[in-house]
Order: C-alpha cells, then sequence, then structure tokens
C-alpha cells in the first residue's frame, strides 16, 4: 500500500507540472494571438469595409474553456496529492499503532504461557 500511494503522489507531482506547462504555452500563445496578423498579405491588404471598426482578434474571451479545464485539472492532480498524503500518514499512524498493540498481546502471552507451564510442572511434581 505504501508504494501504490508514493507511486501516486510521484505520478500526481509529475501530472501538476506538466499541466503548469502546459497552461504557460497557452496563457503566452493567447497573450500573442492578439497581436498576431498571420492572414494578411503584405502589400496586398485591401481597405477594410466600414463594418469592421476593430482588427479581429479571434474568440480570446472562449479561451477560458481550454485553459479552465487545465487548471481544474491541475487543482485535481492538487488534490489527489494531498488526499494521498494524507491517506498514507492515517495508515501509517494505524499500523504503527497495531504494531505495538500486536507486541504488547504478544509479551503478554507469552508470560501466560510461561506462568502456565511452570505451575503446570510445580503441580506434577
Amino acid at each position: 500500500e505504501k508504494a501504490k500511494n508514493m507511486q501516486t503522489i510521484s505520478d500526481a507531482q509529475e501530472a501538476q507540472t506538466a499541466v503548469a506547462q502546459a497552461l504557460t504555452i497557452l496563457k503566452e500563445f493567447y497573450a500573442k494571438a492578439a497581436d498576431a496578423t498571420a492572414l494578411l498579405q503584405n502589400g496586398q491588404q485591401p481597405v477594410a469595409p466600414e463594418i469592421f471598426d476593430s482588427p479581429y482578434k479571434g474568440m480570446q474571451a472562449e479561451n477560458g474553456g481550454v485553459v479552465g479545464m487545465l487548471e481544474v485539472i491541475e487543482s485535481d492532480f492538487a488534490r489527489l496529492e494531498a488526499d494521498t498524503k494524507a491517506g498514507e500518514v492515517t495508515a501509517q499512524k494505524e499500523y504503527d499503532t497495531f504494531m505495538t498493540d500486536s507486541k504488547v498481546d504478544k509479551a503478554a502471552k507469552t508470560k501466560d504461557i510461561e506462568h502456565k507451564t511452570a505451575k503446570k510442572q510445580d503441580e506434577s511434581q
């Protein structure tokens, strides 16, 4: 169980890093896209019709869909990491308590066996 938890924590940390990098790239892309003029042809640009009062900037307001989804994914991985760490701590405490109780119980039973064996030997003599 511990190995599985450690692997889950490691995977969640790597995923958070990857999602953060993807978010950075997308945010930079959307920031540059507002100024992009990739579809313009040099020297052949006709005069814009009067109905267009500003240049087309793409669907910049729509980037919240992908960026928002990645932010949710990033928070999900962070929550998975936190939950797994908390679960690991709880499991370790339960294991330690169980091992302590078992040692005490074993010691008590060993003493009980020794006393009964000694009593039996005394009675047989």
